[in-house]
């Protein structure tokens, strides 16, 4: 799993971690909020936001894949062509940031899913 972590784009990489650092730092602490039971308008603007950072890592996630795929064709155009082997390498070390990032979109809905079950469980 960490090979795949240094075969994507490691800038983009590291973004989209430090957005999913941040979003489970934010779920943590409305976890907090949401066992409190005393702040249910804020906990729901909280719990907004964790999907917002979410959708923010997917959105990265999809702009490193184009890129790489922009830089992938031009190396192939400056080749002259290219073996279906060297193509489909290239392509599957494309995916990987959109992968990384959907997961961790994936995550943050699942958080926000059980963040406003628990808010509204504690409200009513």
């Amino acid at each position: 799993m960490l090979e795949l972590f240094f075969n994507g784009s490691r800038l983009f990489m590291g973004i989209i971690s430090i957005a999913g650092v941040i979003m489970l730092i934010l779920s943590v602490i409305n976890v907090k909020g949401v066992l409190s039971k005393s702040r249910g308008q804020e906990s729901l603007k909280n719990i907004k936001r964790i999907r917002e950072i979410g959708l923010f890592a997917l959105i990265v996630g999809v702009l490193a894949s184009i890129i790489d795929l922009m830089g992938l064709f031009q190396a192939i155009e400056m080749a002259g062509e290219a073996s279906i082997s060297i193509l489909g390498a290239g392509l599957k070390l494309t995916f990987i940031t959109t992968l990384y990032g959907l997961i961790i979109y994936a995550l943050s809905l699942l958080i926000t899913m059980g963040l406003r079950w628990g808010v509204s469980k504690s409200l009513s």
